[in-house]
């Protein structure tokens, strides 16, 4: 929550523009009808032939789809505010049966092209393939169409494509860096692989004598533990993500930035990852060969590529904000408002969990690092959050107990996972089993609830709706924030489902009480009562 808390009416639903947001929902449920007849009925084939071509245009769209909306966000609540004026009196109604037929066209195209036993009609098309890929095609195309017009009518659109140009033209980047990244990584001559053994080795020399190298076979190593670094490893895929990343950057900050000089971030940005990578690949080999191999290949291998890629991204950001080079606007300090330190638990937390994740890979026995680093950045920052106090009641704590329910309802235990924590804990001495379970218990109980309540109930709607916490709380009622946190809630844990499910019962607790305490305490009491159903049940798996 925002600096002041205020009290609102009740929540109604009527406030969560079900106008728009209703034919939202069943737009996602004819897409959600069409993948479950084209998962389930159709059936394409997967060896190689027509599909991983259709693959790969899906991938590239969804890069596409994926730019465009981060582009987007930096100035979604304008964009928001006209779709939702355009859409008051649409009459959406006459696009259901349009849309409906557009589906089944698709349906009927993709049983031509990749025949089953299902359907009686399929048979080899030979020659007339072509003809039906066009088809297919026109109808996605139409179907498209069709998706944009059941939202919202066509003038709207007009005017969004006109003042978009550029959005549009930025976010043919994505797909356009996903292809070259993946293009250079399968090439058969790979040009990073040699400079980045090299500079590993160099690395490594300031600290070993016995380093060895074949360049043919683009191997790194001492005499007992060594590394290929083909393709993937030799720093494409950290190039193109920084690059995304930048262009994202410059294009959501671009009135802050000095133009052309704000160009330069592509190559340094682009030279700072790639030297990360090369002392990436020179720790695996020393963590492999003085430490351990296990910690080397499943922790440190795993997590370093994202930890480089946000610790770059961190300083590309910080040398834009301080150098007047960059910068119209050159900042002298790091402000902390109300909304900005909601955010930093978490953010704090998921760099902790990274770290551990890495050091720790099969057991979390550096858990107590995150608990702490998120304790105290609550600790830091609580001052400027200032939430309001709220008298007890029954209701956050009824809304945990049954997240609590539908939490053990949906995810089953895993023997397998309970089998290896429970080995994990008993083989070691029980003060430092029972350390470990009180932090673990405190750390679930207390300090996770607090760090992600203020993220995702307070921290992303005010986000998705352009940063109007501080005038009123009508803003929180919207259905954009209300989904968007409940589903990226639910991204953030192992189940989907479970997860939104709670984020939408927490965000609810929060609507209908007006405080972001509440919504605190109902995810206290879940995490609790599923703490204790661990310790009495040995389902660890939980955990």
């Amino acid at each position: 929550m925002p600096a002041q808390e205020k009290k609102s009416a009740p929540f109604n639903i009527q406030e969560l523009h079900l106008a728009t947001g209703g034919r939202i929902i069943l737009l996602l449920a004819f897409i959600a009808f069409q993948i479950t007849i084209l998962k389930f009925v159709i059936h394409p084939p997967m060896n190689g032939g027509g599909l991983s071509i259709q693959g790969g245009r899906f991938l590239a769209l969804l890069y596409f789809i994926l730019g465009f909306m981060l582009l987007l966000s930096g100035h979604f609540a304008r964009v928001r505010q006209e779709l939702i004026g355009a859409a008051e009196h649409h009459r959406w109604q006459r696009m259901i049966l349009p849309q409906l037929i557009s589906y089944f066209l698709i349906i009927y195209c993709a049983s031509k092209l990749y025949p089953t036993d299902i359907f009686a009609f399929n048979e080899h098309i030979g020659k007339h393939k072509p003809l039906w890929l066009a088809a297919i095609t026109v109808s996605i195309i139409t179907t498209s169409l069709f998706s944009l017009t059941l939202i919202a009518p066509k003038a709207y659109w007009r005017h969004f494509f006109k003042t978009e140009k550029t959005t549009f033209l930025l976010a043919l980047t994505f797909p356009a860096i996903h292809i070259a990244v993946y293009s250079f990584a399968t090439r058969a001559h790979d040009v990073l692989s040699t400079p980045t053994i090299k500079v590993a080795k160099f690395i490594l020399g300031l600290f070993y004598t016995d380093i060895w190298t074949d360049l043919d076979k683009a191997m790194l190593g001492r005499p007992n533990y060594a590394v290929i670094v083909d393709q993937m490893c030799s720093g494409y895929a950290g190039i193109g993500m920084i690059t995304v990343f930048l262009i994202w950057y410059l294009s959501t900050f671009k009135n802050k930035l000095r133009f052309p000089a704000a160009f330069l971030v592509f190559p340094i940005g682009a030279a700072l990852i790639w030297l990360s990578n090369c002392l990436r690949v020179a720790l695996i080999v020393a963590i492999g060969s003085s430490l351990s191999t296990e910690i080397a290949i499943e922790g440190f291998h795993a997590n370093a590529g994202w930890i480089f890629f946000i610790a770059v991204s961190v300083i590309m950001v910080a040398m834009t904000r301080n150098f007047r080079f960059f910068n119209k606007e050159v900042a002298d300090r790091i402000i902390i408002d109300s909304v900005n330190a909601l955010v930093i638990p978490f953010l704090v937390m998921l760099a902790a969990t990274l770290i551990a994740s890495s050091l720790s890979p099969q057991f979390q026995w550096l858990y107590p690092i995150r608990a702490i680093a998120t304790a105290l950045a609550i600790l830091l920052v609580w001052k400027h959050i200032k939430l309001a106090p709220v008298s007890p009641a029954a209701f956050p704590v009824i809304a945990g107990i049954v997240v609590f329910l539908l939490w053990i309802f949906l995810i089953p235990p895993s023997v397998e996972g309970d089998r290896k924590f429970s080995a994990a804990l008993s083989g070691v001495p029980t003060f430092v089993s029972t350390g470990w379970i009180v932090i673990r218990l405190l750390g679930s109980v207390f300090v996770i609830p607090i760090a992600e309540e203020l993220a995702f109930r307070g921290y992303l709607p005010v986000l998705f709706t352009g940063g109007k916490a501080d005038k009123d709380r009508s803003w929180e009622t919207h259905l954009l924030p209300f989904a968007l946190s409940s589903l990226l809630f639910g991204a953030l844990h192992t189940s989907m489902l479970a997860g939104t499910l709670a984020g939408v019962v927490y965000y609810l607790v929060k609507l209908r009480s007006g405080s972001l305490r509440h919504a605190i305490i109902a995810h206290m009491t879940s995490n609790f009562l599923i703490s204790v159903y661990v310790l009495l049940s040995g389902h660890w798996s939980y955990w």
